[in-house]
């Protein structure tokens, strides 16, 4: 008898502990992953802006082509990519902003996309940055991606 209760006790406290534990690992799941997963949602979304995307490649010796497009998630008044020519300064190695650029816009729209040419000079590296931005009822959101460069 006294073994059966020695047994029934610890069969109790295993079956309690069970319990109490399997709670507290689904509590500590149930709060940290949505903690998580909304400072994510909270750095990387905006309200209209859902993608921009830009590129760069040589079309021949002397010319770049280059292309942009951005997307709103539902129509908005103004959607626009602005493509901007840069060239690498040798000695210091910073980037400048020629007089080589193009805007895309379209009106009562959720995209908008288009491509250029740009005449280049050989002896240089290009890159193209592009300004992605979305107007609606006074509210303005921008991106600004920036392509990996090519040589001239």
């Amino acid at each position: 008898m006294k073994l059966f209760k020695r047994v029934f006790f610890l069969s109790c406290v295993f079956i309690l502990s069970l319990l109490f534990l399997s709670n507290e690992a689904e509590a500590a799941e149930n709060t940290a992953a949505p903690q998580i997963k909304q400072d994510i949602i909270q750095i990387q979304s905006s309200e209209y802006i859902k993608e921009g995307n830009s590129s760069i490649r040589k079309k021949d010796s002397q010319t770049i082509s280059s292309s942009c497009s951005t997307y709103s998630y539902s129509s908005v008044q103004q959607v626009s990519c602005n493509i901007y020519l840069q060239v690498r300064d040798k000695a210091s190695g910073n980037w400048y902003t020629t007089d080589s650029n193009k805007r895309f816009v379209n009106y009562t729209s959720k995209s908008v996309s288009g491509s250029v040419n740009f005449k280049v000079e050989k002896g240089h590296r290009y890159r193209v940055r592009t300004i992605h931005s979305i107007s609606h009822y006074g509210t303005i959101e921008q991106l600004i991606s920036v392509t990996g460069s090519l040589s001239y």
